[in-house]
């Protein structure tokens, strides 16, 4: 009888909520958790990423529980491995317990086809007649843009909200980390393909390492997106700390820690700061022999989990094409544990968990900072479109000027409101015009600019790597600035949409880049949706009023990261 392949799935590209009651503000101690969580029933629910199976890697939802947060409150595990988002909402939420109030989950990569993008794109599976990668990306990108998984996770949503609401509790999402440090020559003559010749190896160069971080990037944009289109229909109102969703991103903490990072050999997995799983460091080895013995079914189904496609591709291409070699092979007698494979390790768990666990207690507001800010961009920067033509600068302005001391820099507006917004710039013209306010010595830039050259049509393909050079304009000269960086607003223009998508994408690679060179900059996600827009562009003032607590989102982010010192005396 032939050994039966196993229905596992594949998750490191995935969505964690949790939801709970909280109003607290700064870093939560254990005594703060107890008052503001409260927790009744704690559940886990989502698909391999909280479910990891075997070789000693911990998932977020173990290491939650040791937490002080979190300590003595053990979930309810309710994950499947090979759970798609439309399975942990028909399947898994309708389990939770009653009075459950926190709740954590991971859901969406098996919906976009992640296990048949690495077959694509790094494993080759079945030797030369893998899957393209280029069309495997593509498709992804588009599914991610379809109704049906805007459908998907809005009926998710829709469920877990009816659950939180009901004990006065909030979810939380996570953004996914991206895998590679893809600046690197170090992985341009590695390969994992797991067999050897001529046409077989998928060598991880720049550019594959940079179109999967953008697939990630784009996958954590959608998400986003359509929970802020969620949050909207649930909660008209303009203050996002209302709503039922949150999300958080997780990803910067794994700058430095990424597979392919400078200073270590190949991908560098299985060394202890290398935080993502590859099958360099997987046990048991590849055997051969151990697939030839297996009779695969006539055709490999993605969707019934990850271990059985790989198994399943892996075992027609050895049993119909004998001359395949096999450049990872080993002498173990049984079958790789392949869903480890591009996990997050312990270590990255961890960093998951310890982002989770910084966001309980945040609240909507920053104190006893001295800041002057620059804020800089083009028209959406200068307020236009919105009643007073102050956009969100008032509204920021008004907020932290209460608990800190507030300055702005800028040479167009009108004191305090000073800014350096130019309407239908491009990055290119917003660099050069910076030149005028940075001898400021803002401590905090907040930048959000790129719209106009997507409109415009001007080097769109350039465009984030323009949006990098701006950064490092930027801290040349406010050397001791954070620097804030919005995913741009989309626009309602035709055939824009997606051009938008991939520089927010984009960007966040850029972004990443600076940081682990030791840069402060950071990412600040827009809760703004086009329904937000007055003329297909610019917010209305409910928009800009939320882009308002977003900057301060931001700010408390670095604020959080001991990043902001006392503006330099000019």
């Amino acid at each position: 009888m032939a050994p039966t392949l196993m229905a596992c799935t594949f998750a490191s590209l995935t969505t964690f909520l949790v939801f709970f009651t909280s109003s607290t503000v700064g870093a939560p101690t254990a005594a703060q958790c107890a008052a503001n969580l409260a927790i009744k029933n704690w559940a886990s629910l989502g698909d391999s990423f909280s479910n990891i199976v075997g070789g000693g890697l911990q998932d977020y939802e173990a290491l939650m529980s040791t937490d002080p947060c979190l300590q003595g409150h053990k979930p309810q595990y309710l994950s499947i491995p090979s759970a798609s988002i439309s399975q942990v909402a028909s399947q898994q939420v309708p389990k939770l317990q009653q009075d459950t109030n926190f709740v954590t989950i991971s859901a969406g990569a098996n919906d976009i086809g992640l296990v048949q993008i690495l077959d694509a794109c790094v494993y080759n599976w079945i030797g030369s007649a893998s899957l393209d990668c280029t069309r495997t990306l593509s498709e992804a990108a588009t599914f991610m843009a379809s109704s049906a998984f805007a459908a998907s996770w809005h009926e998710l949503l829709t469920r877990v909200q009816a659950v939180s609401s009901r004990n006065a509790g909030k979810a939380y999402t996570i953004a996914n980390a991206a895998f590679f440090d893809e600046t690197t020559p170090s992985c341009t003559h590695t390969s994992l393909a797991v067999y050897s010749g001529d046409g077989q190896q998928k060598y991880l160069n720049n550019d594959l390492r940079k179109n999967l971080n953008e697939l990630i990037h784009r996958f954590n944009w959608w998400q986003n997106y359509l929970i802020t289109k969620f949050n909207r229909e649930k909660v008209p109102g303009v203050n996002t700390l209302q709503y039922p969703i949150q999300f958080v991103d997780a990803d910067d903490r794994f700058n430095t820690h990424r597979l392919c990072r400078a200073g270590v050999e190949g991908t560098g997995s299985g060394d202890v700061n290398t935080w993502f799983a590859t099958t360099e460091n997987v046990q048991p080895p590849l055997s051969r022999a151990s697939y030839e013995k297996l009779s695969p079914p006539a055709t490999c189904a993605p969707n019934g989990g990850w271990n059985e496609y790989v198994t399943c591709r892996m075992a027609k291409a050895i049993q119909h094409t004998s001359s395949l070699g096999m450049s990872k092979i080993g002498t173990g007698t049984g079958l790789t544990n392949w869903e480890r494979s591009f996990h997050a390790t312990t270590r990255g768990q961890s960093a998951i968990r310890d982002e989770i666990v910084s966001q309980i207690a945040q609240g909507d507001t920053l104190s006893g900072h001295n800041l002057r800010i620059l804020p800089l961009g083009a028209s959406i920067v200068a307020g236009s479109h919105s009643s007073d033509n102050n956009g969100f600068r008032k509204v920021l302005y008004d907020t932290l000027r209460k608990t800190n001391t507030v300055s702005y820099v800028g040479s167009e507006g009108t004191a305090p409101l000073l800014h350096e917004g130019h309407p239908g710039w491009i990055i290119n013209d917003v660099s050069s015009v910076a030149s005028r306010s940075l001898p400021a010595r803002p401590n905090v830039v907040l930048i959000h600019v790129g719209t106009n050259d997507i409109l415009q049509d001007k080097d769109i393909p350039n465009a984030a790597e323009r949006m990098g050079g701006l950064i490092d304009h930027v801290l040349s000269v406010a050397t001791d600035a954070v620097v804030l960086v919005a995913q741009i607003i989309p626009s309602t223009r035709p055939g824009a949409f997606d051009q938008f998508v991939t520089f927010n994408a984009r960007t966040a690679s850029i972004i990443n880049q600076k940081q682990a060179q030791g840069k402060k900059v950071l990412k600040v996600w827009m809760p703004i949706t086009t329904d937000d827009l007055v003329d297909g562009i610019h917010p209305n003032d409910a928009g800009y009023n939320k882009m308002a607590q977003a900057w301060i989102k931001g700010l408390q982010r670095a604020a959080d990261k001991g990043w902001i010192g006392q503006p330099v005396r000019v």
